[in-house]
């Protein structure tokens, strides 16, 4: 599609046009197109502009980061401009994914540094939780996630259409229970629920070249809810992408620095109580996550991207059960 037949094209090189911005080209880069965003990359006179689009549903990101920016002094991308008409936005460069740069070398002391400044931010929006609830930010704390995941095991339908059969949507029923108990025992500590990002990892964390500056992207999908399940992905998606194992004293390192800016509230014995407590209520947010992207993308186009994931999330409670 062209420039002039795309509106959200028209938006963006009209917005940059008058803003002095030179663009190369009017035609953008595609880097990442999937069913709950598309990412495309200008190259201007200032750099790298990435303008992004969300389904309706998932478009509060430009919101999330103008509160985070100036409320919270976060490290968040820099908006140059948003269309609430079109769900888009448009932002500057803010460097290269640290997934690359660990790829290259791995560097212990530079993820725990991006993991201290993410759980920093965490513990300073938990005190303001209203802040993001206000504007929609989804609800799923602890005394709210049996019910959303009763109402998830209700959707038979899609669970089935996604692998699952009618016995494992039993199964899955039967943990409503232990769903329960476990979220009343992770309330019982010391530990604020607050800002979830639900794919915080390596990749979604982004180093600058000059000024090594960490900022934190992909933030559509932030929900409140307890801070260890954002910490629980971004150690998942290391020992996947890295091949660390727990037994490493290298793991150990970054599983530290995960906890250290919660031993204030609780012990470090204690931390690591919750931290095996809510492993399994991860599965649970996982597919409350998946199912989100299936409402606000619509399901045909989930299932035809990947087929199964929802299912395999919640097979995985089961194992872990």
């Amino acid at each position: 599609m062209s420039p002039s037949d795309d509106p959200h094209l028209k938006w963006a090189i009209k917005v940059l046009n008058t803003s002095g911005y030179q663009l190369k080209s009017n035609t953008p880069e595609i880097i990442q197109n999937t069913p709950w965003s598309e990412v495309s990359r200008f190259i201007t006179n200032k750099g790298f502009v990435f303008l992004k689009q969300t389904p309706a549903a998932l478009s509060l990101e430009s919101k999330i980061i103008k509160i985070l920016h100036e409320d919270f002094k976060a490290n968040v991308p820099i908006i140059i401009a948003e269309n609430a008409e079109l769900n888009c936005f448009l932002m500057q460069d803010a460097g290269r994914p640290l997934r690359e740069i660990l790829k290259k070398q791995f560097d212990t002391a530079l993820l725990c540094k991006a993991i201290d400044q993410f759980t920093s931010l965490q513990i300073a929006v938990g005190d303001y939780i209203n802040i993001f609830l206000d504007i929609g930010v989804p609800d799923w704390r602890l005394d709210k996630l049996h019910d959303l995941y009763k109402q998830l095991l209700s959707q038979k339908d899609i669970l089935i259409a996604d692998g699952l059969s009618e016995i494992e949507i039993d199964e899955l029923r039967a943990l409503l229970p232990k769903v329960s108990l476990l979220c009343q025992k992770v309330s019982d500590y010391s530990i604020k629920q607050t800002l979830v990002q639900p794919d915080f990892n390596d990749n979604n964390t982004l180093i600058a070249d000059r000024s090594q500056a960490i900022t934190l992207i992909d933030l559509g999908e932030i929900v409140i809810s307890h801070p260890f399940f954002s910490l629980l992905n971004g150690l998942h998606q290391i020992k996947k992408h890295h091949g660390i194992t727990e037994e490493s004293t290298m793991y150990q390192k970054i599983l530290d620095a995960c906890l250290n800016n919660y031993t204030p509230f609780e012990s470090r014995e204690n931390l690591l109580k919750v931290w095996v407590l809510i492993r399994p209520l991860w599965f649970v947010y996982g597919a409350l996550a998946g199912f989100r992207l299936m409402a606000a993308c619509g399901k045909s186009k989930i299932l035809s991207f990947q087929q199964g994931k929802l299912a395999d999330t919640l097979r995985a409670l089961l194992i872990k059960e």
